[in-house]
């Protein structure tokens, strides 16, 4: 990824620096310098004439979400119109202002100066809170997300300012010189940072250091996060940077501008403009963007054309993706260019009104997020799915961490909490499984995939947490989550398979049957591989190849691909066809473990406790196979299934289907067997049978352990039921005998 700069001689430009550039969302851009004017110019970095004068240096502007623009010059703040018409203007600081900027929604202003002081205004100039007083002047600053705290740099620290006066004020080192310019990003909540010392540094919203640059030639005056969160630029003498989210960079571009005091991003994240100290107003359009996919990949070589003899019809391309086969290629005209492996010069052009911020392929259709805050699902053809609303769902803070597709779901992570996971169905835009399994968490949540196999009903999700913890729950398993490992970097769902694939501290970690986790907990570690290998810090899978390959971007843009296993995808198309038989004979060929604890696991799952009972014996898990054995002599369907239940550690879920069959008693037994002993008396007493068989197990439990009984309800029970060991025996004899005939209890 590198930048394509507009030539800056004999270009329109300020007769002095030029201080502060900023567009507005009618992708203008407006510039004020020390010559005291504001110009304007078009998207394409042409000139459209001159504002307005002023009467005073400006030194930073921002522009209103709803269009009106703000500046601040000296120590007053000005309010203006899109034309030049001040509406208002007020104090904000003692000696200069050195920076403004809104608040999302539009409700709050944030202004720092040099008297080391941040404060907040509302939409009409009143002051609201006198935010923070520092003993230096405060250089930068930026909202978090959803506006209820500040990042800003004083001196050689970073501060992090709730607005809630009881909460705790983060801060910490972050530069060894003054701290000029920081940004935090609205989507993935990472600060960066840059100073005088030259360098710059991507921190989490803890203060956490995730990237530090080397040190360039010079002080890093400005950095700007893109829309997309996906990419920074870095302004210093002479040069703009772009940078990937974790920093890497393919090189510097040489502007003719002296030294880049601001940058700012179009709306649509196509290009990058700079206020140059020499006056110069820099324009530069993303190029070189590169993507790879499953079997091919793509490069964006000028703002109209990509490789692979791709042509965009003059239309600047603002987005794209590539995944299943396809690629998608979103123009600032509001059309998304859909093209398949195979038919690259065949696009089929869909028309989506507005410019797409957002392009997420699945494996038959893709989600689209448009500037215009609609959110859809289109299939491959151009015919319109769905709309997908809910609550919670918020377009213009989607990104590809936080929303998934999978064929029949999308999947996204709830806002403003980010601690509950949501399911939708693609078909209605509608909620998928009901608010009863959206996935509640603990902690707030950063990364979601989903899986691309199966039905909705076998619909899994993994997500990562701010603790860096991996998660996998089931769309339809009420909402139970269930933790895989630790310290992840990356996390990605095979294409065609269900494994899971991890970058774990730095190793590659793959769950070949995630499922594992709600069949047969003792099982997952079995079905894990771990690759070691020189992936560095802060790895990112950008590929999973039909679980069998993983490709690994390394944070200096190196790729390194690595074999997993390449019996995994034959595996999977037997045990999702349910030919236990051939998946038992590959094991047997192959000889691994993990193939046989994916065999295992898949047969406890479709209830064929033959092919279960091979697989956990090839496990050597013996106490599983006796289990197993023993469930297979069960005469009934529902005794099975109820033993099965067991088996995954669900007794409710046994306890349901036996009762629904009438098998009173080995409801009953399941409870005994588990030694939920009180359980077993009351489903014993509410149905007026076996109550003695409960006290003839619960008294030969007690004599075994060497204890007695002080549970007052076994107690009155004693008293008023005469236990015989005979009789015990022959009324179990006797349920045995009637359950082999199908007869129910009654």
């Amino acid at each position: 990824m590198k930048l394509k700069v507009k030539p800056t001689a004999g270009a329109p430009r300020h007769g002095d620096v030029c201080a502060v550039v900023a567009w507005n969302s009618a992708s203008e851009l407006y510039s004020a310098g020390d010559d005291k004017q504001i110009l304007r110019f078009d998207v394409n970095g042409d000139a459209r004439g001159k504002v307005c004068d002023l009467d005073a240096y400006v030194v930073d502007m921002a522009w209103h979400p709803g269009g009106a623009k703000s500046s601040g010059s000296g120590g007053e703040t000005r309010m203006m119109t899109r034309g030049g018409m001040v509406e208002r203007a007020f104090e904000a600081h003692r000696g200069a202002v050195t920076s403004v900027c809104w608040n999302d929604d539009g409700t709050a202003l944030l202004t720092t100066g040099e008297d080391g002081a941040a404060k907040v205004w509302s939409r009409n100039g009143a002051l609201r809170v006198a935010l923070e007083q520092r003993d230096a002047a405060i250089y930068c600053a930026s909202w978090s997300r959803d506006g209820d705290a500040v990042a800003f740099g004083c001196g050689k620290e970073l501060l992090v300012k709730p607005l809630n006066p009881g909460a705790k004020t983060l801060r910490w080192k972050a530069h060894d010189g003054v701290v000029l310019s920081c940004d935090w990003c609205a989507l993935t909540r990472v600060i960066v940072s840059g100073g005088e010392d030259c360098r710059y540094k991507t921190w989490d919203e803890h203060g956490l250091l995730l990237f530090q640059s080397s040190r360039l030639d010079h002080v890093v005056a400005s950095v700007r996060w893109n829309p997309a969160g996906d990419a920074f630029a870095v302004g210093s003498f002479d040069s703009i940077t772009l940078c990937d989210a974790t920093g890497f960079t393919s090189g510097k571009t040489p502007v003719d501008a002296g030294t880049v005091l601001k940058l700012a991003w179009s709306p649509d994240g196509a290009s990058v403009a700079g206020a140059g100290g020499n006056g110069a107003v820099v324009f530069g359009s993303v190029a070189e963007r590169r993507i790879e996919s499953c079997g091919f990949a793509a490069t964006l070589i000028a703002p109209d054309r990509g490789d692979l003899d791709l042509s965009f019809r003059g239309d600047r391309v603002v987005k794209m993706a590539a995944g299943h086969g396809y690629l998608l290629v979103a123009s600032s005209a509001g059309a998304v260019s859909v093209r398949q492996r195979g038919r690259m010069n065949a696009p089929r052009t869909i028309d989506v009104r507005d410019v797409a911020t957002l392009l997420i392929p699945g494996k038959t259709c893709f989600l689209c997020v448009t500037s215009g805050g609609s959110c859809a699902v289109y299939s491959y053809e151009g015919r319109k799915t769905s709309d997908l609303r809910a609550a919670g769902l918020r377009p213009e803070l989607l990104n590809d961490r936080s929303v998934a597709l999978a064929p029949d779901a999308c999947v996204f992570i709830d806002r403003p909490s980010s601690r509950v996971v949501r399911f939708l169905d693609v078909a209605n835009g509608r909620a998928l499984a009901g608010d009863e399994n959206a996935i509640a968490h603990h902690a707030e949540i950063t990364r979601v995939v989903v899986n691309q196999v199966g039905s909705a009903q076998d619909r899994k999700v993994a997500f990562v947490d701010v603790n860096r913890d991996v998660h996998v729950a089931s769309a339809f398993g009420g909402g139970v989550a269930v933790k895989l490992g630790g310290m992840v970097d990356s996390v990605l769902f095979a294409d065609v398979t269900d494994a899971l694939a991890a970058m774990v501290d730095q190793r590659l970690v793959v769950w070949l049957h995630p499922n594992a986790a709600f069949v047969d907990k003792d099982v997952v570690d079995a079905t894990k591989i771990t690759r070691e290998g020189d992936f560095g810090k802060l790895p990112a899978l950008t590929s999973f190849r039909d679980g069998s390959r993983a490709t690994i971007r390394r944070i200096d843009g190196a790729s390194i691909h690595v074999t997993v296993s390449p019996h995994l995808p034959t595996l999977h198309a037997h045990l999702i066809t349910g030919a236990f038989d051939k998946a038992i004979r590959l094991c047997r060929f192959v000889k691994e473990e993990s193939l046989w604890a994916c065999v295992a696991v898949a047969a406890v799952a479709a209830k064929d406790l033959r092919a279960a009972e091979v697989a956990y014996a090839a496990c050597e898990a013996v106490e599983k196979v006796r289990f197993l054995r023993n469930a297979r002599e069960i005469s009934s369907a529902e005794g099975r299934n109820a033993e099965l239940a067991l088996f995954r550690r669900k007794p409710d879920e046994a306890e349901a289907i036996l009762l629904h069959a009438g098998l009173i008693y080995r409801a009953i037994d399941a409870r005994v067997r588990l030694f939920d002993w009180r359980r077993a008396l009351d489903l014993a007493t509410k149905h007026g049978m076996h109550v003695d068989t409960v006290l003839y197990h619960r008294r030969a439990y007690l004599k075994s352990a060497g204890r007695k009984e002080t549970d007052g309800a076994f107690l009155d029970a004693m008293r008023a039921v005469d236990v015989s060991e005979e009789a015990v025996l022959a009324k179990i004899a006797e349920e045995r005998e009637r359950e082999g005939t199908g007869r129910k209890t009654r």
